[in-house]
């Protein structure tokens, strides 16, 4: 006989030879009784005995036979990650010291034991961003039954004070993004700082969550008289969600080493829950993911206590069992002893003690709470873009409205991350800063919508005028076409927004994490385009001064916008014109230096790199070619500058988070240069638009000349009239789209794009394009389905294009 204490299990194994069995007329397979005593050195009598006996009668009676068994205990591990869209992110995961996100992946799969993780929304969006190899481990580690994921409402607002119709958003936002990146649809949810209402059983179960995680000293302990919250509990209503408790054991702990008092006094706990014979009891662990990781201001010792411990119980596998939340649902058809719970309001306890009893008292504050700049209080603000967004089970993604209204659902929900959360000033619990700066910006959604109504009824001609698209008060300028929709702020004279009309945005990650602002300025990653950053002549940055802007041109082929600075020394022009996806932008500076103006934040289909990420982008042109963009792989979306006129020449370029940022400089009083934000093709190219225009898509370089003409012809050669689609200087690089139409009015057959010298000398022929039979077919067809819901105005114009067609399709090639 041997024995072999296990120090690290707090275990002693006694190993019996089969031989010294035999010699005591064992025999192979037999049951074997086994009685256990422990005692003390120096003192007399039994310490402790196995199985239980009082001994009183002089007898120690019973026995452990070698092939009972008992129930396990069931424990779960629930980490919440929660971070906004921000640079900082990858250093939660892995902060390069030893801690963070990755250890706690760690440690699980190393022993084998199963996790339960929920990330929120805006952390998994941010990592799309910053880490995209971390989703892609959770995914592995998912497939191979190692992680649960939990769902959620995408940035984490306070439930039960917003409306429905955002709760059923979020929440199935949040399973899409789970869905698409884990390859997991959630079944257990968890509640945003656990703060609870007796209606939100509701919006779990419409989203098709089974269960939630709440807190077993609060939500069960105050409103049930059962004493147990390691039992599931049904919520009292007639939706089928059921409630797991955290236990309040694990409150306050920062993760001691395995072998401490602490780790006892949970090993006494959880051998109470074998002995009590119920297999559906379950401990459940429930906090910040970054405590165990040991990030965000937690101690740095969690994560190798944390290891420790999962250590422990992958040897403690015979009485407990580490579980997902989810195999514990599947496990039990009816997961409750039959205990029932009406929960009418709650949340963890420090939380409940911090906002005296009840999160009002904090929403309150935040109710009433008019942000910087605003005129209007912050509830007003969310409830204008639900009202204006009319929102009730989806948007039509396929259209670009729709596009852009799911965009304004996402910057809405992103930017009420932890509604009106407080913290402490020294004598009482007010707004924190960091909230403040965030929840400011929800109202962005708004210029969202005012997009998405824009491309529901574009312009036919250049449109400049004055609207509040940002509902703070205060107007902006709006420039747009039938094509394009810029939003200038007048602060900083800058360009704030820019979408097209396939609801593609290149101007306006709304949804990034403000930090350092409330108000409408430029932080670290918003930077809107025209950003006068530093005058050398007086050493000034011009960011965020307030300048003049009004309206110099309108009229049926341009608009043009005028903005100066306060002082006068700066003065900028932009001008849009019909069918043109994209500015032309002049500027002049009252004295001599260097003018820095910083062209931002580019996020060339916004939407599809939130989903995306970095991967889809590709840089266009460099600082010594004279123009700069970034190009969307994946739609063609591409936001451009280009400077290769006289007077500006590149500064430097670098990545925001969602976007991309370039710096030109002057070199002369007067310089200029384009911005073009349209889905450019390699190639130069006519294709067609209506019969009486076609898009125009020019990338490619030209060693002379002076302007791009495009002239029309009849099929039969006869020239009819010309128009200039660009003009400056060379060697140059030209990146241009845009929609040219007939001068004359007159359906297009043949167009010839011609690179001309200033005299108007031909140089070379570019490119041409002839109009078929093929696209007068295609067009007809689509004015017949426009046809169905036109109004009589609107048909008349139908009507006249297809005479046109009719009477064109008798010389049009086939």
């Amino acid at each position: 006989m041997s024995w072999q204490f296990h120090d690290f299990q707090g275990m002693l194994a006694c190993n019996v030879s089969k031989s010294t069995a035999d010699d005591y007329g064992f025999t192979n397979g037999e049951t074997v009784y086994i009685r256990v005593a422990t005692v003390r050195d120096g003192q007399s009598g039994l310490r402790d005995i196995c199985p239980n006996d009082s001994l009183s009668d002089g007898y120690w009676d019973g026995a452990l036979a070698s092939n009972s068994h008992t129930v396990t205990t069931k424990l779960a591990f629930v980490h919440h990650g929660n971070q906004h869209i921000n640079p900082f992110t990858s250093g939660v995961v892995d902060d390069g010291q030893g801690h963070g996100f990755y250890r706690i992946l760690d440690s699980h799969e190393e022993y084998g034991l199963p996790v339960n993780i929920h990330m929120s929304g805006v952390l998994i969006t941010s990592l799309v961003w910053n880490n995209p190899s971390f989703l892609e481990r959770i995914k592995n580690l998912t497939s191979r039954g190692l992680v649960e994921i939990l769902g959620s409402v995408y940035g984490q607002h306070i439930m039960p004070y917003l409306d429905e119709c955002l709760n059923t958003w979020a929440l199935n936002k949040h399973k899409e993004l789970c869905q698409r990146y884990f390859n997991a649809t959630p079944r257990v949810a968890w509640v945003p700082e656990r703060v609870w209402k007796y209606f939100l059983d509701n919006d779990f179960s419409n989203t098709g969550f089974e269960a939630v995680v709440l807190d077993g000293q609060t939500h069960h302990n105050d409103y049930c008289g059962c004493g147990n919250y390691h039992l599931t509990h049904k919520i009292n209503t007639s939706y089928d969600v059921y409630a797991f408790f955290i236990c309040e054991r694990w409150y306050g702990t920062d993760f001691p080493g395995a072998n401490s008092d602490w780790h006892l006094d949970f090993k006494k706990h959880w051998a109470g829950i074998v002995r009590a014979g119920d297999e559906k009891q379950i401990c459940v662990y429930g906090d910040d993911w970054e405590k165990a990781a040991g990030v965000a201001n937690w101690p740095t010792g969690n994560p190798n206590n944390y290891d420790s411990m999962i250590r422990w119980l992958a040897g403690a596998k015979p009485w407990i069992q580490v579980v997902k939340l989810s195999d514990y649902l599947d496990w039990y058809t009816q997961p409750t002893s039959g205990v029932t719970i009406t929960i009418t309001e709650d949340t963890y306890g420090g939380l409940k003690y911090w906002t005296g009893g009840s999160y009002d008292n904090w929403y309150n504050d935040f109710k009433y709470w008019v942000p910087y700049g605003c005129t209007k209080t912050a509830e007003t603000l969310w409830k204008d873009v639900l009202q204006a967004l009319n929102y009730s089970s989806s948007f039509n993604t396929s259209t670009p409205s729709g596009r852009l209204k799911e965009l304004a659902m996402w910057t809405l929900a992103s930017n009420l991350y932890e509604t009106a959360w407080h913290e402490w000033d020294g004598s009482d619990w007010v707004l924190c800063g960091w909230g403040k700066e965030i929840w400011a910006h929800l109202r962005y959604a708004m210029i969202l919508v005012k997009a998405a109504n824009w491309t529901e009824n574009p312009p036919a001609t250049p449109q400049i005028y004055w609207e509040d698209v940002d509902d703070d008060g205060a107007n902006e300028l709006i420039m747009c076409n039938d094509k394009i929709y810029f939003v200038i702020e007048r602060i900083g004279g800058r360009i704030v927004f820019a979408a097209t009309k396939d609801g593609r945005v290149y101007i306006g990650n709304y949804m990034v994490q403000y930090r350092g602002t409330e108000g409408d300025y430029n932080d670290d990653d918003h930077v809107g385009a025209l950003t006068d950053k530093w005058y050398t002549y007086n050493n000034h940055d011009y960011s965020h001064e307030l300048y003049t802007v009004q309206i110099e041109v309108s009229n049926q082929t341009h608009v043009q916008a005028k903005m100066v600075s306060p002082d006068a020394y700066i003065t900028k022009k932009a001008t849009l014109r019909k069918g043109s996806y994209g500015l032309r932008v002049q500027y002049s500076q009252k004295y001599a230096g260097t003018l820095y103006v910083r062209l931002g934040s580019f996020s060339p289909d916004l939407e599809t790199m939130l989903y995306e990420g970095k991967k889809v982008l590709q840089t266009l042109g460099s600082g010594g070619q004279g123009f700069m963009g970034w190009k969307n792989t994946v739609t063609n979306a591409s936001a451009v500058v280009a400077w290769q006129y006289p007077g500006a020449a590149y500064s430097w370029a670098w990545t925001l988070t969602f976007a991309k940022m370039v710096e030109i400089k002057s070199l002369a009083l007067n310089f200029c240069f384009d911005l073009t934000f349209a889905p450019l093709q390699n190639e130069t190219e006519f294709a067609f638009s209506t019969l009486y225009s076609a898009y125009l898509n020019v990338y490619t370089s030209f060693t002379e000349g002076s302007k791009l003409v495009a002239a029309f012809y009849t099929y039969s050669g006869v020239q009819k009239a010309n128009i200039t689609v660009w003009r400056g200087v060379t060697p140059n690089w030209v990146a241009l789209y845009m929609e040219v139409w007939h001068p004359l009015g007159l359906p297009i057959e043949n167009v010839t794009l011609f690179l001309v010298d200033e005299e108007g000398n031909i140089l070379s022929k570019v490119t041409s394009f002839l109009v078929t039979r093929a696209h007068l077919q295609a067009r007809t067809e689509e004015l017949k389905q426009k046809w169905t819901d036109a109004a009589l105005e609107e048909k008349t114009v139908l009507m006249r294009e297809i005479a046109e067609i009719d009477s064109q399709w008798p010389y049009a090639p086939g």
